[in-house]
């Protein structure tokens, strides 16, 4: 029965692919995005095995925690009715009810340990499951198709916003967008990161047709609920994108007039208020968060007993973030090293990281200066990048953690680099790359 089920939704799904109208970019065709999908279910399986086989406590793997929960919340619908059933997936009210609190009390992650600041994470999780299990009727891979899809609307948003920058660079943006082996494995299963990639494609979609005022009956509904799946799955990636987005709508608000100027002025406010935070206290001190999160990521990977746990600079002062910000972001986007892919784990995101720097050194050597409208969309990425390399590369002391962390900020990593880089010249001087983006794109669709 889980098999029907699974081939029920994945050819559902298949068929809104083919036909929403979405789904459709000029220049890819539509097989192309179908097979993107396929590739996201095989490493949706992939990674429930590796979930299931490295962890021997369904506890300790996100994917199956998450799962478990939901369904314990769900037997509380079956066996108690609507009412307490609404007060927990609601979250109101469910403490005072004698029926719904032994449910609470079974869960082991609707709450979490040393939350701040944000919406419970775990909490989204473990109720969106809840509500798909009215659809897959307990079938755990079903799950796998729901979040795969989701993951989908938010890349092809994505994939739809660099295109209308770098319309001639088809294929390094298609491979940007749904072809890392980082976006691909944890993109791909009943983790956060899939409704981070609905909510960060929709927003950002949104988000540059209203800046740049392009015709969109849908660009307010797009940023609406984009906000909303980043708020519920990871805020702290919607704070970090904070200082780009501030800019960008300070540019548009002094219509695009010395847009560095502009653009740079929110950056530099947030390092201002970082290193004047401990004079000022309380909340407004974030290197003490800093520093908490930091003792907290390395405690916990020291419980876990963590293979890949790596030393990182401690910070006692506002302005060891930024003194030690190179050191985050190598070990954010160039750990693992290749000679550290021993492990088989890590060998996926040791190749990517050799890639990357391949793509980096070739860029440099074709440098192409950014112009027009393309600024504004690597101006943003550059931002994300660093904001998000620097945050996670000075907290996360663990190497596997940092593979999954970073892979918002790595789709823009791939996708600024390839914008910078002239392929035209590249071409010329490497004249078996034009013969073989020919293979690849033999129709321009």
């Amino acid at each position: 029965m889980g098999l029907i089920f699974f081939l029920f939704y994945t050819a559902l799904f298949s068929v809104l692919i083919l036909k929403w109208r979405f789904f459709g970019i000029n220049g890819i065709h539509r097989g192309f995005i179908l097979a993107a999908f396929y590739l996201k279910l095989a490493a949706g399986f992939g990674l429930s095995y590796l979930y299931s086989t490295h962890y021997e406590d369904r506890g300790t793997g996100d994917t199956f925690r998450f799962y478990d929960d939901a369904r314990v919340m769900h037997r509380c619908l079956e066996e108690q009715g609507p009412g307490p059933y609404l007060k927990l997936l609601s979250g109101i009210g469910f403490w005072e009810d004698r029926d719904a609190l032994p449910y609470y009390m079974e869960m082991t992650h609707l709450e979490r340990p040393h939350h701040k600041g944000y919406v419970n994470d775990n909490a989204t999780m473990i109720r969106a499951n809840a509500l798909v299990l009215h659809l897959s009727r307990g079938h755990y891979h079903v799950h796998t198709v729901f979040w795969c899809f989701a993951a989908m609307i938010g890349l092809t948003a994505l994939l739809r916003l660099l295109l209308s920058y770098f319309p001639r660079k088809r294929v390094a943006m298609y491979f940007s967008v749904f072809l890392l082996p980082t976006t691909l494995f944890w993109g791909s299963g009943v983790l956060k990161e899939p409704i981070l990639l609905m909510g960060m494609g929709l927003l950002l979609l949104g988000f540059f047709r209203f800046i740049f005022g392009e015709p969109s009956r849908y660009k307010w509904l797009h940023m609406a609920l984009g906000l909303l799946f980043m708020i519920l799955a990871k805020g702290y990636i919607l704070f970090l994108m904070l200082p780009a987005l501030s800019g960008l709508l300070l540019v548009k608000l002094f219509r695009g007039r010395r847009f560095w100027l502009w653009f740079s002025l929110p950056h530099a406010a947030a390092v201002l208020f970082f290193l004047l935070g401990p004079q000022i206290g309380g909340k407004a001190d974030l290197a003490h968060e800093f520093a908490w999160k930091q003792k907290a990521f390395y405690n916990e990977a020291v419980l876990s007993e963590a293979g890949s746990l790596i030393e990182i600079p401690p910070v006692n002062r506002a302005v060891d973030v930024f003194l030690n910000a190179p050191n985050a972001l190598m070990n954010t986007y160039l750990r693992p090293w290749i000679t550290e892919g021993r492990n088989l784990l890590y060998l996926p995101a040791a190749l990517e990281n050799l890639f990357l720097m391949i793509c980096i050194a070739v860029m440099a050597w074709n440098f192409r200066r950014p112009y027009g409208l393309a600024i504004p969309i690597i101006a943003f990425g550059i931002s994300f990048v660093l904001t998000l390399g620097i945050a996670i590369g000075g907290m996360v002391p663990v190497l596997g953690a940092l593979v999954r962390y970073k892979m918002p900020a790595l789709i823009f990593l791939f996708a600024v680099t390839f914008a910078l880089t002239d392929h035209i010249m590249l071409q010329r001087r490497l004249p078996f790359i034009r013969k073989l983006v020919k293979k690849l794109w033999r129709k321009p669709y």
